[in-house]
């Protein structure tokens, strides 16, 4: 009974281990070959402990923004990324021309949803596009529109706290980071 089950369990550890096909290298100094087996990432968290109630409030209620900001920054890189392909060819005027219809497009889908985020979930929306892309809003903004334009929402959003020329620093923003890595990004 217990050889039965030890083989059924391996079984069923070999059908999960087994999500990564192993290759083939090709031969060695030795003639032996090479197998090569890349297996996913493992992200090992400790059990986070908190200095008091209000340290626990406040990285869960960062958790809780993070989870809703999160469907916004994820549409945001993959229109810039996909902007950015489909323009690269494209002459100054076609390209301007683009990128306007695309904007009335974001204006009509999330211009109500994105007004009705607090200062606090606007800036870690900044921070979290900044870390995806590896490139800051203002940036962003100055390469799509114009530096006129990147200077006007730069001190509109100064006004309300955010910088937009900041550049994302995982040692400085580490709770972000844990969060970030928790959720799988």
């Amino acid at each position: 009974m217990k050889k039965a089950l030890f083989i059924l369990c391996m079984c069923c550890l070999n059908g999960f281990a087994q999500q990564n096909f192993p290759t083939i290298a090709p031969s060695n100094a030795n003639g032996q070959p090479e197998y090569h087996v890349q297996l996913n990432e493992a992200v090992i968290l400790d059990t986070r402990h908190f200095a008091n109630d209000t340290a626990r409030y406040r990285y869960n209620q960062l958790k809780h923004y993070v989870k809703m900001v999160m469907p916004y920054v994820n549409a945001a890189v993959s229109l810039f990324r996909e902007i950015d392909e489909v323009t690269d060819q494209m002459s100054r005027k076609a390209r301007k021309k683009y990128i306007k219809t695309r904007e009335a497009e974001i204006k009509e889908n999330f211009e109500d949803k994105l007004s009705a985020l607090n200062i606090t979930q606007g800036r870690l929306l900044v921070k979290l596009i900044n870390r995806q892309l590896q490139t800051n809003c203002y940036a962003i903004v100055k390469e799509l529109k114009n530096p006129v334009t990147a200077a006007y929402y730069q001190s509109w959003a100064k006004l309300n706290g955010i910088n937009l020329n900041a550049n994302y620093d995982p040692e400085e923003e580490r709770d972000l980071e844990q969060i970030m890595r928790s959720l799988g990004y």
